[in-house]
């Protein structure tokens, strides 16, 4: 089977108050993507989709962890050269997603994992999470490069997890986590971008990648998206239980020293 699966149902906007209490969840992980163009045969909510995707694989793993509903609209003003393309400033998106944790923090929930699917995202997302750490105590942990942590943990097997965008790996998460939305028949066989650049250059992605997209399509399935959620599940759900341990705060536990 390569269908997502529905159940247990962990995400809050699909659950009644009775629910959430029968659910006694104490962790709350937010999916943060994004609406902007991927090319012919994928949705412009890619990025959403994937992020909520691996939120709900990561929340039935640990267990008591509650999704919420996700966070559309990212940073993509170097995608608004695309037709269709909608972007917040990097503030705006800042203080959106701690006024959300804030508003979870007024609920008891103290646990918070933030998981973007959109480059543009994770400063932003940073940026919250150190001021609600500086003004609340608490930690939150921050999750982002999806593609190339799949990638790394999938070497040598027979998934090639590509780092592009609207490439085969994000059709491929589609396929998995919502195929209904996706056009495959549209995709076609794009070269891969070089991403080894020794420094970041800010500007339009047109620029680099003047049909918005790259990678290749073709080769995408609904099986290579399973893997590749299930591989962040194996690397990121022990590290959470180690947190949890740990009393869910940094520690010596992340460097292996201690006095």
């Amino acid at each position: 089977m390569t269908e997502r699966p529905k159940t247990p149902e962990v995400r809050l906007e699909y659950m009644t108050s009775a629910a959430v209490l029968d659910g006694d969840f104490d962790k709350a992980i937010l999916p943060i993507g994004a609406t902007e163009f991927h090319g012919p045969h994928l949705p412009f909510g890619t990025d959403s989709i994937g992020a909520e995707t691996i939120c709900e694989a990561l929340a039935r793993a640990l267990g008591k962890t509650l999704v919420l509903p996700t966070v559309t609209y990212g940073v993509s003003h170097n995608h608004m050269s695309f037709p269709w393309t909608v972007s917040v400033r990097p503030d705006t998106l800042m203080y959106l997603v701690r006024d959300i944790a804030e508003s979870l923090i007024a609920n008891g929930i103290r646990k918070l994992i933030f998981v973007t699917a959109h480059d543009g995202n994770l400063p932003p997302a940073e940026g919250a999470a150190r001021l609600l750490h500086q003004e609340h105590g608490i930690s939150v942990a921050l999750m982002d490069g999806w593609q190339g942590r799949a990638r790394k943990a999938l070497a040598g097997t027979q998934w090639d997890i590509d780092p592009d965008h609207g490439g085969q790996s994000e059709l491929s998460i589609v396929l998995y986590g919502a195929p209904e939305t996706a056009r495959p028949e549209l995709a076609t066989a794009e070269p891969r971008q070089n991403m080894d650049v020794p420094v970041e250059v800010i500007g339009h992605f047109g620029d680099t990648v003047p049909k918005g997209y790259s990678g290749d399509g073709t080769a995408a399935s609904a099986e290579e998206g399973k893997a590749a959620c299930q591989a962040l599940v194996d690397q990121v759900v022990p590290f959470l239980r180690e947190l949890e341990e740990n009393g869910w705060k940094r520690g010596s536990f992340m460097s292996g020293i201690s006095e």
